[in-house]
This record gives C-alpha cells, structure tokens and sequence, in this order.
C-alpha cells in the first residue's frame, strides 16, 4: 500500500508539474528575440559543475542530457528527480539598474532500467522561456511624446521518452523522442500623449507542437581499479516544429487613467497549415569527458555548438548568430563509504562556464560567463539525495546601447532512490 501511494504521488507530480514549470522562470528584455532564453543546467548536480553533463554516467543520477547515459541504471533500481530554482537578476544599462527575481519548479525526471543491458526514462523539462517588459518613448513630430509598452510571457518545454543500450561493458547508445511544446506570446502598445490620437496595441501569439530527436554515445574505460574515464557525444536533428500564429491589432483609448476601451480593429488573423508556418530548430552537438580517481575526485568538462543560422520562424530568422559554450567541474567526496562521519560523504562541487549565446544586437554576440559550487547531501542508508547549487554570472554588456545582466541563482534537487520489483518479506 505505501509503494503504492508513492507512485501515484509521483505521477501527480509529472503530470501537474508541466503546468508549473511552463510559469515564467525569467524576466529578461533579450528573452524577446528568438525563442527566449534557452535553458540549460537545470539539475542542480550538474548546475554545481559550471553545468557538464555529456560524460556523466552515474547509475544514481538521471542525465536527460545523454540518453546513452541511462544504462547505468541498476537492476530493479528505480530514479525520481525533481527540483526548483530561484534567480535575482541585477539589470544595468549606462545610467539605469533594477533588480528582479523569479522562483519556479525546475523538472521531473524519471529513470529506470529494463533490463540488464537496457535503461529508460522520461521527463518534462523547461526549453526556452520568454519574460520581458519595458518602456521607451520617443518625439513624433506635430503629436509629441509618444510611449512604447512591451511585454512577453510563455516558453517551450519538452517532454521526453528515451532508452539506452549497453552494446558491451564499454559502449552504451542511447535516443531521446522529445515533444516539444508551448507557446510564444509578445505584446507592444503604442501610447499617444497628445490626447487626441488613440492608442495602438498588437498582440501576437505563437503556439508550436512537434517530435525532435536526440542521439547518445558514451564509451568507459577503466585504466585500474581507482581510475575510469568515459567520453560521451550527444546530437539532436535540425527539426522542423509546426506553427501557428495569432495577431490581434487594436486601437483604444484610455478612460480614468484604467480602462482600456477598444475603438476598432485593424486586423485579426491566425496563420497555420502553410509552407511557411513551421519552427527550424538547429541541430546541436556537444561532446564531454569525465575521469572519476580513487571514488574520491571527479573531474568533468563538455564543449557544444549550435548553429543558429539554421533556426526560423514563419520563414524569418531573427538574425541569430551560432553559439558556444564551454564548462568545467569538479567533484570531491573524501568516503563515500563512510559510517561515522556524515562529512565525509558528502560531495562537494565546483565548476565554471562561458558562453557565446545565440543573441546577436548591434553588431555584439553576447556572452555568458559563470562560476558555481554546490553540496550533494546523501539521505542515510539509502541512494536518495539533496543536491544544492548557487551560480554567479553576467551576459551582456552596457557598450552600444546594450544591457548587462548579473545573477545570482540558487536551485535545489531532490533524487529519490527506491528498488522496484522485489518482494518484501515484512510489511
């Protein structure tokens, strides 16, 4: 009766959480150009390790990074993973700052081996996310000052199903399905002062749906009984997501300084279906290794590309540039087979990243840098843990009219262990 209640618990948790994570997890005006900020390093266990992933091959840890990886599993083991995220941002142009924070769910992962040489595992995690709003103004000759709103919610998550095999004690493949799915919505308003010329707003709505396809490489090799390496390689294919757009323009005016009354419509449309009404998502690849010595020390680090040249909108490409990123870690844990002294089985983490994003203005790519350190704190006599992270970085910069953001992010992770599929003799 327990399992049992555990586990419709736990399919609570995946099916709910998509509503919660699709909430905004950003407040960022570059998260209006393409899909959004994309992404990336949202289990605290790697997010701790500067976020290196592709050469983790942990029976303990679900790594939706390298399907490969999912091989690892252990007979009759059973892996839920879950967690959540707050990040401060600290927002500067030349001569203005403000300060924003976000907290979300982060993901639901689960992990399982099907056989002796099989692995599996599904989850929800967030892809992209789009939370943005400012004001501009601007002189319009014979009108005056005018006012620009712009706002913008929603995101991209993807759900995925995905199995690996484990061809020899070396060599492990692995795929991913991932649907991908959200929606994409941005909002400008045009404000007259003058009194006499109504207001404009446009709202305009993408809503996406479809399969793309990741692929996993993972070779080990051990050199000795206290040192083991293992390369890992994941791609996805450049896919073609289906589309559809909704625009609504309207005028208006404003009454009392709160209502919004509409006066005419100047369009109202919905595109799909055509040749045109489909996302580009460019293919990705990544690389990565780890060297695990003695089970004291592991050292990770991983290099991918993506090229954005490819991406597309409803046939436009928002003139993103190709991106990059680089990152390493490190792991120590002093005895991971300790009995009386919890310290010592606690592993403490470290890492770096730099990134090239996908954002291109002004003729400047922007870039990402970071620092990291996190703990893994094992539940006695089991394999759960609690995992914590806190990153510290920027992007961006205040030359050419730009913004520098600097963050502070801090997420927490929680991975549940169990054995599937034994009988108990005591209850």
């Amino acid at each position: 009766m327990r399992n049992n209640k555990i586990y419709l618990f736990l399919l609570f948790l995946f099916f709910y959480g998509g509503s919660v994570i699709a909430q905004n997890q950003t407040n960022s005006p570059y998260s209006r150009f393409g899909i959004g900020d994309l992404q990336s390093n949202i289990l605290s266990e790697y997010a701790a390790m500067g976020g290196t992933s592709i050469g983790s091959y942990n029976p303990n840890i679900i790594n939706p990074y390298n399907p490969a990886s999912y091989s690892a599993f252990k007979t009759n083991s059973f892996i839920f993973s879950t967690g959540g995220m707050h990040q401060t941002t600290k927002m500067q142009t030349t001569n203005l700052e403000q300060i924003t924070n976000n907290s979300s769910f982060s993901h639901i992962l689960l992990g399982f081996p099907l056989s002796k040489k099989i692995g599996a595992s599904a989850g929800l995690l967030p892809f992209s996310n789009i939370g943005y709003a400012f004001e501009t103004d601007s002189l319009k000759n014979g009108i005056g000052p005018v006012n620009y709103e712009y706002n913008g919610n929603g995101g991209l998550n993807v759900l995925y199903v995905g199995a690996a095999y484990s061809l020899n004690k070396n060599l492990s493949v692995g795929a991913n399905a991932n649907y991908l799915f959200g929606g994409l919505n941005r909002n400008k308003k045009v404000i007259f002062t003058d009194g006499e010329t109504y207001n404009t707003r446009n709202t305009s709505s993408i809503s996406a749906k479809g399969f793309f396809y990741q692929l996993g490489l993972m070779y080990n090799k051990d050199f000795n009984e206290k040192m083991h390496l293992t390369f890992g390689f994941s791609a996805n294919n450049n896919a073609k997501i289906s589309a559809k757009r909704s625009v609504l323009t309207e005028t208006y005016e404003i009454l009392s300084s709160i209502y919004e009354v509409v006066k005419d419509t100047i369009e109202d449309y919905s595109i799909s279906g055509c040749e045109d009404c489909n996302m580009i998502l460019p293919q990705n690849l990544a690389v990565g290794v780890s060297l695990n010595m003695d089970n004291k020390w592991l050292l990770m680090a991983d290099f991918s590309i993506q090229d954005w040249s490819e991406y597309s909108m409803f046939g436009e490409s928002d003139s993103l540039a190709n991106s990059m990123k680089f990152s390493g870690g490190l792991q120590y844990t002093a005895d991971n087979m300790s009995v009386n002294k919890y310290w010592k089985l606690i592993k403490f983490r470290f890492g770096g990243k730099f990134q090239q994003s996908y954002l291109q203005l002004y003729n400047t790519q922007l870039n990402e840098k970071s620092m990291s350190f996190g703990l893994g704190l094992p539940l006695r006599k089991t394999k759960s843990e609690i995992n914590l992270s806190v990153e510290v970085g920027e992007r961006g910069t205040t030359n050419n009219n730009l913004i520098k953001e600097q963050f502070l992010r801090f997420q927490i992770g929680l991975s549940l262990s169990d054995i599937w599929f034994v009988k108990r003799k005591y209850d």
